[in-house]
């Protein structure tokens, strides 16, 4: 899932363990925001950039004690796999 034209859920779900935030976003709204081939690494900073442990791109990392945005996307609500589920 490289672009928010491949996400095959209804809604993106961010959350951020360090600070606590989470937020929904529908899929449909965030393609008309975004343009549907943008990039999940675009549309991930855009809904992270108010964390107050965003770090900007390319700087440099904070030492093992220092807190970094720590956000997570998922998604939900996406079409059923149809047929026998997987022993696998």
């Amino acid at each position: 899932m490289e672009r928010l034209c491949d996400v095959r859920g209804e809604r993106i779900v961010v959350a951020c363990r360090p600070c606590g935030r989470s937020g929904s976003y529908g899929v449909e709204r965030l393609r008309q925001r975004f343009g549907p081939h943008a990039s999940m690494l675009d549309v991930y900073l855009a809904l992270t950039q108010t964390c107050r442990f965003q770090r900007e791109v390319g700087s440099r990392t904070p030492n093992v004690y220092g807190m970094t945005c720590r956000a997570k996307l998922d998604t939900t609500g996406g079409p059923t796999p149809a047929g026998l589920p997987s022993r696998t």
